[in-house]
């Protein structure tokens, strides 16, 4: 005779006795935990790798942003009279009228010498503060303009003399003896005619048009490389 035992009552917090469907779906839960987590931690990872990459192109930009705002509230450059600073470009700007050319003519007078022997040294002590800037200096343009009248076809011609003779009094100038070597390396002249008319500039004959531009270039292509480079890493 086989006596009867206790019977256990069912225990409803067994694990072993959960439906298979309940297991699997708290497996899965844990797994996307998993997932989730990792993939976070993956893209802070690439994230903060992206940033230390962007810092030397993006310095490059902050630095010329700190170039132009110093120049264009430099106090001593803003009150040299008859000297202009483009608050967008950072270029220097001194008109013709200043410079004292007379009509079809490309020699310096002592005005425009004293004037560019105040300004121009001053400009470069503005660029000079910023040494990771002036590596990054692929030209200094020293732009000759004139206005569109030009009955004789010698504006070309004019453009570039004066510009070349301003490049030459640089050159000579003991102000800029601090920043002869960078001049000497960087600087080139150009002579420009109705190309780069001034907007403002309604009449042909225009006395704004006619003027002497020192203007920084970047390397541009380098920056802008390098953040391809670095665009191409992310999105392979």
């Amino acid at each position: 005779m086989i006596s009867a035992g206790k019977i256990r009552p069912h225990s409803s917090w067994s694990t072993k006795d959960k439906p298979v469907a309940e297991n699997f779906w708290v497996s899965f839960s844990d797994l996307m935990a998993g997932l989730l987590m990792i993939f976070a931690l993956t893209m802070s990872i690439t994230l903060l790798d992206i940033g230390k990459r962007l810092i030397e192109p993006a310095k490059v930009v902050r630095d010329w942003e700190k170039v132009i705002h110093d120049i264009c509230h430099d106090s001593q450059l803003r009150n040299i009279e008859n000297v202009e600073v483009d608050c967008n470009t950072g270029a220097l700007v001194i008109s013709d009228q200043h410079l004292r050319f007379g009509f079809a003519e490309t020699e310096l007078g002592e005005e425009a010498e004293q004037l560019l022997r105040q300004a121009v040294p001053k400009y470069f002590e503005i660029i000079n503060r910023y040494p990771d800037f002036v590596k990054r200096i692929d030209i200094i343009e020293i732009s000759g303009h004139t206005d569109k009248v030009d009955t004789l076809k010698m504006n070309p011609q004019i453009s570039r003399e004066r510009a070349g003779k301003v490049y030459s009094f640089l050159l000579d100038e003991p102000a800029m003896n601090t920043y002869r070597e960078l001049f000497k390396k960087k600087a080139i002249t150009a002579g420009y005619t109705d190309i780069l008319f001034p907007e403002d500039c309604t009449d042909e004959k225009c006395d704004k048009a006619r003027r002497v531009e020192i203007k920084i270039k970047l390397q541009e292509k380098d920056v802008l490389r390098d953040f391809l480079r670095i665009l191409k890493q992310v999105i392979r």
